[in-house]
């Protein structure tokens, strides 16, 4: 699980996701998060304030790329 802390309009707020489902947003220069209702959240690098994982979860496998 990942939490990401974010500016919205209203304020901060925090999201708590799967860590799968953050990837890099190729609508906003950002991140992409799948909720689990199957929409998604594009945030700015500008309003994303920290994501927290555990360390795991924070490694990348370029092994089949």
């Amino acid at each position: 699980m990942a939490t990401i802390a974010y500016e919205r309009p209203d304020g901060t707020a925090e999201k708590t996701v799967d860590a799968e489902n953050i990837t890099d947003s190729g609508k906003v220069q950002g991140l992409r998060i799948k909720l689990e209702d199957e929409s998604f959240i594009h945030l700015p690098y500008t309003r994303v304030y920290w994501v927290r994982m555990s360390e795991d979860e924070g490694k990348v496998d370029y092994s089949s790329a």
